[in-house]
């Protein structure tokens, strides 16, 4: 997942936001990828975004940690926030159908 070109990211990650729909978008992030001696190392990426207010933003995340498949969302600056670079893409469908529950 670390040589994945930018470009299939932000694809993949615009076709999580057309399937969940409102309230998602995708904006600029970073995946932290980094261990051991650089655990600061970072790399660019696409992240969905998804707009929320602060109670629902921490069960969502709650619940898509909970769920079956097991989804780890952060939040951040009133976002739940998913990176494509960490789903393997055979798991895209498990994610988008446990995401619209909780959007």
């Amino acid at each position: 997942m670390i040589s994945m070109p930018i470009e299939a990211i932000e694809a993949r990650a615009n076709m999580w936001a057309l399937a969940i729909g409102e309230p998602t978008q995708v904006i600029d992030g970073r995946s932290m990828i980094g261990g051991g001696s650089l655990p600061e190392e970072s790399l660019p990426t696409k992240l969905l975004a998804i707009s929320g207010e602060g109670g629902w933003l921490n069960d969502a995340a709650h619940r898509l940690r909970v769920g079956d498949p097991a989804i780890v969302a952060r939040i951040d600056d009133g976002r739940l926030l998913l990176d494509p670079r960490t789903v393997d893409p055979p798991e895209d469908e498990a994610l988008i159908e446990a995401t619209r529950v909780v959007a």
